[in-house]
């Protein structure tokens, strides 16, 4: 019953290819000038279980608006009509030079490559558990953004961003006295070759009134891309009061003909680095059939392992994402 479920929902999404590749090979952003930029997809999703309930959901419906109200003053939303409350985004930007952009309002914290890829643009349907975990604001459930005030730019090969942040989380106000403070610095050497070093210090406090604990995070991350192969890889050092974490993974892609790639990644996340037996590791293989630059089918089979507690929870994802 999984199998033919699953295999009646790849074949009505393959039955959209004509209609789709019909309208053209890339999306096109809906534009009233240069004050409003109408963008935004929608997931769906299905996903089969080892041990669980099987079943169909819309895993996200983003619609995104930008624009320039001035040469120097930019602003941008988003909202995601499946979320509560549905607020993601809500920036004002000054871009005074290319060495020079400040932000201010709710937006993703400057820390890891994967955090900061749009779900949309991710080569698997699920960010490796390292990030979900430990990156900045992805850690407390808030999709890795916070509200706060950020200064970004670039420099020949070199891009930086340096930000500051309650520390609190998506649409919530600060709860205690101290300001988070976080940055990432990426150089290029070459187009198809980053590397990235990313740095996050603050206190959190999980409640009101709680006494805030020490929260630091260190990231590197490196990213290949040439042709048809990419190579993607980051390890995030974790410190969350006296307990310190390790996260790791390395990801692999391929496009074997087009529209066609596969792609494979290895995740392993330690929760304490003092203890033994709770290293959970996830490898999962990907196929992602592009219709369009923003419009794809992803297969995905995630096989998790314990070092201790064996739990029959690998999954079998299929996900449509069509986007404008």
């Amino acid at each position: 019953m999984k199998k033919t479920a699953i295999l009646l929902f790849i074949c009505s999404l393959f039955s959209l290819h004509g209609v789709i590749c019909a309208e053209g090979n890339e999306e096109k952003t809906v534009s009233a000038g240069s004050l409003l930029n109408l963008s935004g997809y929608v997931q769906t999703m299905y996903s089969s279980l080892e041990d669980g309930i099987d079943g169909f959901r819309i895993r996200r419906a983003r619609l995104k608006l930008k624009g320039e109200i001035f040469k120097n003053l930019h602003y941008n939303l988003q909202i995601d009509a499946v979320k509560s409350p549905c607020l993601l985004d809500a920036t004002v930007e000054f871009p005074f030079s290319s060495l020079t952009n400040l932000v201010f309002g709710q937006f993703k914290v400057p820390f890891s490559l994967e955090n900061l890829t749009s779900n949309s643009g991710l080569d698997t349907i699920n960010r490796s558990q390292t990030v979900e975990k430990l990156c900045p604001g992805r850690d407390i459930r808030s999709s890795g953004r916070d509200i706060g005030l950020a200064v970004n730019g670039q420099f020949k090969n070199l891009e930086y961003t340096l930000g500051i942040f309650n520390g609190s989380g998506i649409n919530q106000q600060d709860n205690n006295e101290n300001k988070d403070i976080s940055a990432r610095v990426v150089f290029s050497p070459f187009e198809s070759l980053s590397l990235g070093i990313s740095h996050y210090n603050g206190k959190y406090s999980p409640e009101d009134g709680a006494e805030p604990a020490v929260k630091t995070r260190t990231g590197l991350e490196t990213s290949a891309v040439t042709g048809r192969f990419s190579l993607k890889s980051e390890i995030i050092f974790a410190r969350d009061a006296e307990v310190n974490k390790t996260g790791w993974y390395l990801q692999g892609g391929f496009f074997p003909a087009e529209p066609v790639q596969t792609v494979i990644r290895y995740d392993s996340l330690d929760g304490d680095r003092d203890t033994g037996g709770d290293r959970i590791s996830v490898l999962t293989f990907g196929l992602n059939y592009f219709f369009s630059k923003k419009t794809k089918l992803q297969l995905n089979y995630e096989w998790h392992g314990e070092e201790e507690n064996k739990i029959s929870n690998n999954i079998l994802l299929a996900q449509f994402q069509i986007g404008f």
